[in-house]
């Protein structure tokens, strides 16, 4: 059997808060300790009882005045763990018991009591229990977590559909061209394959009837750039920003990337290589009608390679 006074503070520290909100109390001092109880009617004192909330309860009406809503009692009695609470049937008082929860655990070995009472009295200090805390019976079993209910949508989700719903219909929109992206993508590649030159090329090729462009961000540029190149940052790429840059389509354009440029990683950070900013820019060129175009191809450091570079990081 648990010790009574044990299972009783844990079964208080449950119901405390549910019997503290019911009502406002009046005329009523609170229970701080618990007490044994005579059951009502007849018969000798049954030990192992104890008073749990003994209150007189009342709410305040329209008006604020109180409302007598009665007495609540509850009655813990430790050797069955139940709990009771007292209602009138006619004329006479009788005890209701309170079901368990379906996990409630039966009552295991005795533990170790605690040798101060679970309530302090009114204005003294805290209690704190002398000795180790009580461990938990072995017998306690573990309850299960119940699973949790899958929500039904009210309507089908825009990103999902059951089976059998058969293929999506795909999204339009004018603006994105998917396969036209990919046609970009491989006619780059075919030119390239024709088009990437080393450091000697390149400077063969920055003729003054040339467009060096340059599309990494404005405060990359301005760290550090090749000598005569104009820049238009990839994410401001437009039809009208290359026309006002590049007199036609058949002007030579030679471009280049972070990923030549050694020794210089706040002007030229490194990218991952699959992701390479020459790549972009040489498909995006090809996609708005530019195919003359040629990309520096080595990777060479800022301080010994030929082509002239400026800004402010300069060598």
């Amino acid at each position: 059997m648990r010790h009574p006074i044990s299972s009783m503070f844990a079964l208080a520290a449950i119901l405390a808060p549910i019997a503290g909100a019911v009502a406002q109390e009046t005329n009523r001092a609170p229970v701080h300790a618990p007490q044994p109880m005579m059951p009502p009617g007849p018969g000798p004192q049954q030990p192992g009882r104890y008073t749990l909330v003994d209150r007189e309860l009342s709410v305040l009406d329209s008006e604020g005045k109180p409302t007598s809503l009665g007495s609540l009692t509850l009655l813990f009695d430790s050797a069955t763990g139940e709990v009771s609470y007292l209602v009138r049937e006619g004329g006479a008082v009788a005890w209701r018991v309170i079901p368990r929860p379906p996990h409630h655990h039966q009552p295991g070995p005795p533990t170790t009591p605690w040798t101060q009472p679970h309530f302090a009295p009114p204005g003294s200090a805290p209690y704190l229990p002398s000795g180790p805390p009580t461990p938990v019976p072995s017998s306690l079993p573990a309850a299960p977590l119940p699973p949790l209910p899958m929500p039904t949508p009210a309507s089908p989700s825009p990103f999902t559909q059951g089976p059998g719903a058969g293929p999506r219909a795909p999204i339009a929109n004018p603006l994105v061209d998917t396969a036209g992206f990919r046609d970009s993508v491989a006619e780059a590649d075919r030119l390239r394959a024709q088009r990437r030159v080393g450091e000697a090329a390149f400077l063969a090729l920055a003729t003054p009837e040339s467009v060096i462009l340059d599309c990494r961000s404005r405060e990359s540029f301005a760290r550090l750039h090749v000598r005569g190149a104009v820049n238009l940052p990839f994410p401001d790429i437009t039809a009208e920003e290359l026309a006002r840059l590049i007199p036609s389509p058949d002007t030579r354009v030679l471009i280049y990337c972070n990923n030549n440029f050694a020794a210089a990683p706040t002007a030229f950070p490194e990218k991952v290589a699959r992701a390479a900013l020459n790549h972009h820019a040489f498909a995006t060129l090809v996609a708005y009608g530019y195919r003359n175009v040629f990309e520096l191809a080595p990777l060479v450091d800022v301080a010994s390679t030929e082509i002239p570079l400026e800004g402010d990081d300069a060598p």
